[in-house]
């Protein structure tokens, strides 16, 4: 009923509150109109303002010749090199202005003139320089580290959009709508959750569901993917429920990798409680024929129902040819960045602000209060002894005689991590190792065999186990090839630091953008877990599971991304004897002094700067450090 939807979108208000954590005050826009350029039959004006302090906003308001009281559209951009100049978005812009709509079209952060990677070390040779959603992926996991979400950063930006555009005497404030594309689809619903001055909304190709993107293996850039949101118990039809009945038409592609069954079915679902509302008409969904992109078929979809929801006419079809403007037309700034303005910073360096404030104010806590407080943000309760499965020997290496046990542990439940055990003796067991006393467990980088008999001193003492936790080694999911889908389209990833660069063994390609081990990350995000969280429990698990065969003294060897969830663990557990590490970072608050860092966001806990750092938790640990090279 209508009274049961008003109780259910009360719930969605709250967690959509709960998920963004937008900012509670609002601070000066100081627009400054930079130049106006002229069109036909209207004009645009290049235009600055602030989302934040000292955080410039550039965009782009066209304003049709005569305009009073008139309809607008706040129009967001995908992830368009040149943000709000691509020709795709101008096209768009264009034929709302001739109906008459006032529009207004900012940048990205990370695009058009707020490039945030200008000047920085190894920006062009990473890739990363001009390249929008590395550019957002890699702030946003730097941001995480501090406690902050890029997606609300970004959002906070469309937010304060729309005040600038309501701001403006041309604009009827109760007939604003918005509209974007990708990138700026997913903006476009977040707006239409978080704000209720908005009248219509048209998100073109990005609602699905998040089900069909776990299912199609589909990861998607960082300001995508809304944290808390999915653990909460939402969907992307809630992003839409916020406000309803607020008129909506959710714009899809036949050919996109947005799944288009999830946008029919999410509109669906939509339009079925604005039936019972009593406002069927006022959701709407439209395929287009083509790829990813605001396609023609799209735009024209767009303007049509934004005009049916206003009571306008029915807009005549876009021409065949239409004139644009050139980026250096539409740039706000003298030398085409805000980078370059004096003053001005960007989300980099807020970010570093955020850090410099978390280790002024970060207390040093006693050990047992660490481990609890640890515990909490890691979300990790007890551990106990796994139960584990005895898998086939297999032969390590090329040596030809030196064998393998392998023990599949049951971390969580149907969750593996796989246990390696190379012994004194060439000998393989079909049951758990006993009568160890001092035995030395091994978390790798990539994948523990290869490592252990590279760094070939398993022969010592009792043993070696090696840990494949999930997702390293054996336990590397085949999911998000890098061949594939977006990973294909942006290429491997190129890094700085080579240790972060090279395929496993087996030639797999752990650290290619959008990789399964980025995918599940960000799935952990939405959920408001962290996929790191389960790495350690997995060290926790084998801790357990040696204990409990009498093992007295675990000396634990870590090398590179495997150093954080090793050392995590052994804080928590205080069971590691020794603590030997191999490449392992410095320090979690380097990663984010750096602006192109080489770790991937799953080494990155939420807000741990905000409780510990690497070095605490290495001086705690009495850890050494090695480096070994691989070749």
């Amino acid at each position: 009923t209508p009274e049961d939807f008003k109780l259910y979108q009360a719930e969605i208000r709250e967690k959509v509150k709960q998920a963004f954590g937008l900012p509670t005050e609002k601070t000066p826009l100081q627009p400054v109109v930079c130049k106006t350029v002229a069109g036909d039959g209207f004009r645009v004006e290049n235009v600055i303002y602030h989302s934040r302090p000292q955080l410039p906003v550039t965009a782009n308001l066209y304003i049709p010749d005569q305009a009073a009281n008139a309809p607008a559209v706040l129009f967001l951009c995908g992830h368009s090199t040149n943000g709000k100049a691509a020709d795709t978005y101008q096209k768009a812009i264009i034929n709302l202005v001739r109906e008459g709509y006032v529009v207004l079209c900012p940048d990205p952060s990370g695009q058009g003139e707020r490039s945030m990677f200008i000047d920085a070390p190894n920006a062009e040779i990473t890739g990363v320089l001009y390249a929008t959603t590395r550019e957002h992926n890699m702030v946003s996991k730097q941001m995480l580290l501090v406690g902050e979400y890029y997606t609300s950063w970004c959002l906070w930006d469309a937010v304060r959009s729309l005040d600038y555009l309501l701001s403006r005497p041309e604009v009827n404030p109760a007939q604003v709508c918005v509209t974007g594309n990708s990138g700026g689809g997913n903006m476009s619903a977040f707006l239409t959750a978080v704000d209720d001055r908005l009248f219509a909304a048209a998100p073109s190709c990005y609602i699905s569901t998040w089900v069909h993107h776990l299912e199609n293996e589909e990861p998607c850039d960082a300001e995508q993917e809304p944290q808390f949101f999915v653990g909460l118990g939402c969907e992307m039809g809630d992003l839409l429920l916020a406000n309803a009945p607020r008129p909506i038409l959710v714009l899809g592609q036949k050919n996109d990798f947005f799944d288009e069954r999830g946008a029919r079915e999410t509109a669906a679902e939509v339009k079925r409680i604005y039936s019972i509302l009593g406002v069927p008409d006022q959701a709407e969904v439209f395929i287009g024929p083509c790829d990813h992109g605001y396609h023609r078929e799209n735009r024209e979809a767009m303007l049509k129902f934004f005009n049916q929801m206003l009571g306008l006419r029915t807009p005549a079809p876009e021409p065949e040819e239409m004139q644009v403007f050139t980026d250096e037309q539409l740039q706000c700034t003298p030398r085409g960045q805000v980078h370059y303005l004096e003053g001005e910073r960007d989300f980099i360096s807020f970010v570093q602000e955020l850090a410099d404030k978390c280790k002024s104010q970060r207390p040093k806590l006693p050990l047992a209060e660490l481990r609890q407080k640890l515990a909490q943000l890691l979300k990790i309760g007890p551990v106990g002894v796994p139960h584990y499965r005895v898998l086939r020997p297999i032969i390590a290496g090329d040596c030809g005689y030196q064998l393998c046990s392998r023990y599949a542990m049951e971390t969580e439940p149907e969750m593996l991590a796989i246990l390696k055990y190379l012994g004194t003796s060439r000998k393989y067991l079909f049951h758990f190792p006993e009568d160890l006393e001092h035995v030395t467990l091994y978390v790798p980088h990539q994948d523990s065999l290869d490592e252990m008999l590279r760094i070939n001193e398993f022969s010592q003492g009792e043993g070696w186990f090696g840990l494949d936790i999930r997702g390293l080694g054996d336990m590397m999911s085949l999911a998000c090839n890098p061949n594939t889908g977006h990973s294909a389209k942006y290429g491997r990833k190129v890094s700085c630091d080579p240790l972060y660069a090279f395929p496993d063994m087996l030639g797999r390609d752990f650290f290619a953008y959008y990789c399964d081990d980025y995918h599940y990350s960000a799935c952990g995000l939405m959920l408001g877990e962290l996929y790191l969280s389960g790495r350690v429990r997995d060290v926790l698990s084998a801790f357990q599971l040696l204990q409990s065969y009498g093992v007295k003294t675990i000396d634990l060897v870590a090398r590179g991304q495997g150093s954080v969830p090793a050392v995590l663990a052994a804080l928590l557990s205080g069971a590691a004897a020794k603590v030997t590490l191999i490449d392992a970072p410095p320090s979690f608050d380097s990663m984010v002094r750096k602006q192109i860092i080489p770790y991937p966001q799953s080494m990155m806990p939420t807000g741990i700067l905000q409780l510990t750092d690497l070095p605490e938790i290495y001086e705690h640990l009495g850890a050494t450090h090695r480096q070994v090279y691989f070749p």
